[in-house]
């Protein structure tokens, strides 16, 4: 770990941040090198800020993997027109402060939070914070890290590990947080302008020859930092190691808009790793065996003639004839060139097979998935695609927790101070997300659910439908399937009253409603396609064109 969060004694961001920077470098090398060998553009090397001079890969399992794995994890963690959370309320301390004889108190707040949740899916769908987490996703699985920034104004902002350093305690907790960007001089307010220009000969930078620059190189450093204390997250912005006026301000603990997310927690470590980094060594050799293959077949490609020195046949004749033409000589005085590696070429081919099925499978591809066979059914892929996408949870976990909840807890505290949701009591309603691990979970119950089902039924047959309770039945597999049932199927004080109306009918009167159907229990008609889908404060200067404001 690094070394404690300093106090407020003159030490600046920028000296700060140059400490962190060293903690920080292994973790941003081994970034680079995962990025080296899948998208080498996301996080290039010093020596290529601009993306030039980037290399060419010999593989594209590696870039086609992370891009798959991406798209899974956005539907995971923002499913479309579907909440990642729900608003749960703690019964305990509902049942102290609510009535015995207000039964209907419980519904009446269940309708009310799905109207704040259906709200909050709204302002999400309305702001273009997906692409953002798709890209963030990437660094993710690249890099094992990024930052966001859950902006009230301008949305959802990432942060690479390359622009950003953090602190954490001993259970993982950021404790302090700086973030490096360049923002054009002109952006800071006069006054502070006029200051720099006063203090060049400390601040060691001609502010004077920057403002008079007519080129886009008048950029400048500002850092953001922040550091946590018990109740609250201070920030502040420095220029030339001079705080920003107006750029002061603190956050609530669970209410902080800037959270670093890790792809893989390791314990005691401030910065989380890849999941190409385990994938590492596969890469590598798809890497180099893929390039072995593509210089020996250009060798292997290359046609050379021979003929024999002391031979009648000449070699110019034979250089200049055109197809068909008739020479005089003979054949078995020319030769050509031949590699002779074909057996050699076989075994290499071989083994870049293996590697590419092994990389597919764990990038959850459908050709690492489907089994190489003449009939492969539906479900047996549907069965291997959720054995292996279960093998995220730890992957789900750990977004859900870094990312998914201070995401919905910022932009919920964002919405009831524009006075758009109401603000909920905290000891009372909780979000919970319901994507991911849940999800997961979910899914098991309703195959146990589903296999109780079908074997009670094939193994006793009426005498196991006789002592099954069908509503229970339904509204367990709807909890199970993730769908509300509220208004979807009848109460059985609903049931019980169309009963009662039946009898009082009598039996003279035609009776217009049908029989209901007995319970009947068959598998269904599953889709692998249709299965995978269902499953799978403080405003800073910054590039996103808007500058500071006071922090509250």
């Amino acid at each position: 770990m690094a070394s404690p969060s300093p106090a407020d004694t003159g030490q600046t961001s920028r000296s700060r941040y140059e400490a962190l920077s060293i903690d920080r470098q292994p973790y941003l090398d081994r970034a680079r090198d995962c990025s080296a060998l899948t998208l080498p553009y996301l996080i290039p090397r010093d020596d290529m800020p601009d993306g030039k001079k980037l290399p060419s890969l010999y593989q594209s399992v590696g870039a086609n993997g992370v891009t798959n794995l991406a798209s899974k994890l956005l539907m995971t963690m923002l499913p479309p027109n579907e909440p990642c959370f729900r608003l749960r309320v703690n019964n305990m301390v509902m049942e102290k402060e609510v009535e015995e004889e207000d039964k209907d108190f419980q519904t009446k707040v269940n309708k009310a939070l799905s109207r704040v949740e259906q709200a909050v899916l709204a302002d999400i769908e309305a702001t273009s914070d997906r692409p953002v987490v798709h890209e963030a996703n990437m660094h993710l699985i690249v890099g094992g890290n990024v930052l966001f920034h859950n902006d009230p104004k301008t949305g959802l902002r990432m942060f690479p590990l390359s622009r950003y350093v953090v602190d954490r305690d001993s259970a993982g907790t950021p404790i302090e947080i700086i973030v490096k960007e360049s923002v054009s001089i002109r952006a800071l307010p006069e006054s502070f302008l006029k200051d720099l220009q006063e203090m060049e000969g400390e601040t060691g930078q001609n502010v004077t020859k920057l403002l008079e620059a007519r080129s886009g190189d008048d950029e400048v450093e500002i850092l953001t930092h922040l550091r946590r204390t018990p109740k609250l997250w201070k920030i502040r912005q420095e220029c030339f190691g001079k705080v920003v006026p107006r750029s002061t301000g603190s956050y609530k603990v669970d209410e902080c808009p800037w959270f670093p997310v890790r792809m893989y927690s390791i314990s005691g470590e401030n910065y989380g790793r890849s999941f190409v980094e385990q994938q590492l060594g596969d890469l590598t050799s798809l890497e180099s065996l893929n390039q072995a293959m593509v210089e020996g077949a250009i060798v292997s490609s290359k046609t050379l003639f021979f003929v024999e020195p002391n031979s009648v046949t000449d070699s110019k004749a034979v250089a200049e004839a055109a197809n068909g033409d008739v020479l005089e000589g003979s054949a078995n005085d020319v030769t050509s060139l031949q590699v002779q590696k074909g057996a050699d070429f076989q075994v290499v081919a071989a083994k870049i097979q293996a590697l590419e099925q092994s990389l597919k499978t764990a990038f959850l591809m459908m050709d690492g998935i489907r089994r190489d066979a003449e009939r492969v059914t539906a479900e047996e892929i549907r069965i291997i695609a959720q054995e292996l996408e279960a093998g995220l949870g730890g992957v789900y976990t750990t977004v859900a927790q870094e990312f998914q909840l201070p995401y919905i807890r910022s932009r919920m505290s964002a919405m009831s101070k524009q006075r758009r949701i109401p603000e909920l009591p905290k000891q009372l309603v909780a979000p919970a997300i319901v994507t991911g691990f849940e999800a997961i979970g979910r899914g098991t119950d309703k195959n146990k659910l589903m296999e109780f089902l079908q074997v009670g039924a094939g193994t006793f047959g009426e005498s196991f439908l006789s002592i099954l309770n069908p509503h229970n039945a339904i509204e367990r597999l709807a909890s199970a399937m993730g769908i509300s049932t509220e208004g979807l199927i009848k109460t059985p004080e609903e049931m019980q009253a169309e009963s009662q109306q039946a009898q009082q009918a009598g039996p003279g009167v035609k009776q217009g409603k049908a029989p209901q159907p007995a319970l009947t229990l068959s598998r269904p008609a599953t889709s692998a396609k249709h299965d995978t889908a269902r499953k799978t404060g403080a405003v800073p200067i910054g590039t996103s064109g808007t500058l500071f404001a006071v922090h509250n």
